[in-house]
């Protein structure tokens, strides 16, 4: 439709033509032709189709008395900076330009003869609103080129910037469920060690010793009712939506239970409550609190928490002893944390740190488990240092550091 339009509009400027006697109307209709109607094309084959067009409106001003405006060939050149690069694009517009410039000395010398002088202004005038139109035309497709590059170019960073976030959303749901089920096992796996153990006892003892038997049970109820208390209050914070630290406050999902009103998460000064249910279990805690006490970030007071409490968990189900050793070491600059046992286990059974499976000796095989991974992750979120292995001659050793230097309570 456009290049209809510029036909309708040149064909004025074409019926000056035929300035050449021996040139037949039909030939100047097909000169008109070719450098109206390949535009229709332009975006199919941009540098053919101006190459058509520039040489019939060359070949059309040195014919014509009148040369009409290169609409046409403005038109094509419009697109030019858009499909090619811009060394191309400047190549074809200075040869766009030298072939107007071609076909106007010819229309100066043939359409006003002996009157160069007047002719050579003619042609230099026409040329200039020519070449004007032209270059505007090209400098208007590299203006939308970069336009277009600049949108691309902010699409581009927008889709990265969705891409970054999704990753980063994917990331925090992938740590949360880590700190979740790091949680759900702490709670649990103590808990229900020592309901074992208790239940154990209660059916070994139950018909010759029913006071023990009772006492058992009664340990059994006190301990699960515990564990339920630490598991709503678990459940609560998750439910927290309207809080808007939620589950991840203090750094730790139940760090923050205290101020969500669900009551204080579990810290070293509930040591002596985890001795008590550790010994009704049948392993004595023996503490060793090194150093000044002080108080600590709640949620790396939960975290050397639960890494004594999976520790000595692990001492209940597989150690074979009755005693182990918890270790308090309050420095300037640390806080370290050493649980050890010396159970009957050969000291080289176990690689270091428990072994791939994550666990410790039990009867000569590794414990399939998440305890040790878990205390690991606990103590690398704080930046710490955690080992865990056999010790020298018998029993096994669980050691973790945390760095307290720029970590106010």
């Amino acid at each position: 439709m456009a290049a209809a339009l510029i036909a309708v509009v040149a064909l004025a400027g074409y019926s000056e033509l035929a300035f050449l006697s021996a040139i037949p109307r039909w030939l100047a209709a097909v000169i008109a032709a070719a450098g109206l109607l390949p535009a229709a094309w332009r975006r199919r084959w941009p540098g053919a189709v101006l190459a058509l067009t520039v040489t019939g409106w060359a070949v059309a001003a040195a014919l014509s008395t009148s040369p009409a405006p290169a609409l046409t060939v403005a038109f094509v050149m419009y697109l030019i900076p858009l499909r090619f690069s811009w060394r191309g694009a400047l190549v074809m517009l200075a040869g766009t330009l030298l072939a107007l410039a071609a076909g106007l000395a010819v229309f100066a010398v043939v359409a006003h003869g002996v009157d160069r002088p007047a002719g050579a202004a003619e042609a230099g005038g026409r040329l200039l609103g020519n070449g004007l139109l032209v270059v505007v035309a090209w400098l208007t497709g590299s203006l939308v080129r970069q336009q277009r590059a600049y949108q691309a170019g902010r699409q581009e960073q927008a889709e990265e910037r969705a891409r970054a976030q999704l990753a980063e959303a994917r990331r925090a749901g992938t740590e949360e469920r880590l700190r979740i089920a790091r949680e759900v096992h702490d709670v649990v796996a103590h808990t229900m060690s020592v309901i074992a153990v208790q239940a154990g006892v209660a059916s070994y003892v139950g018909r010759a010793e029913p006071d023990e038997a009772i006492r058992a049970l009664s340990s059994i109820e006190e301990t699960s009712r515990g564990a339920l208390r630490e598991m709503r209050a678990l459940l609560g914070v998750l439910r927290a939506s309207d809080s808007p630290a939620g589950p991840r406050e203090a750094g730790l999902g139940l760090a923050g239970l205290g101020r969500a009103g669900l009551g204080p998460a579990p810290g070293l000064d509930d040591l002596g409550a985890l001795a008590a249910r550790t010994a009704e279990a049948g392993v004595k805690i023996e503490m060793d609190v090194r150093g000044e006490p002080r108080r600590l970030p709640a949620g790396l007071d939960l975290a050397a928490y639960r890494v004594i409490q999976e520790a000595v968990t692990n001492v209940i189900k597989h150690a074979a002893t009755d005693r182990c050793t918890v270790t308090v070491d309050y420095q300037a600059d640390s806080l370290t944390v050493e649980i050890a046992d010396a159970g009957p286990g050969p000291a080289g059974g176990v690689p270091a740190d428990g072994g791939p499976a994550g666990g410790r000796p039990a009867g000569g095989r590794l414990a399939t488990g998440h305890g040790i991974a878990g205390m690991r992750e606990r103590v690398s979120m704080y930046g710490g240092e955690f080992r865990a292995g056999p010790r020298p001659g018998h029993g096994f050793g669980v050691t973790a550091r945390f760095p307290l230097k720029d970590r106010p309570a």
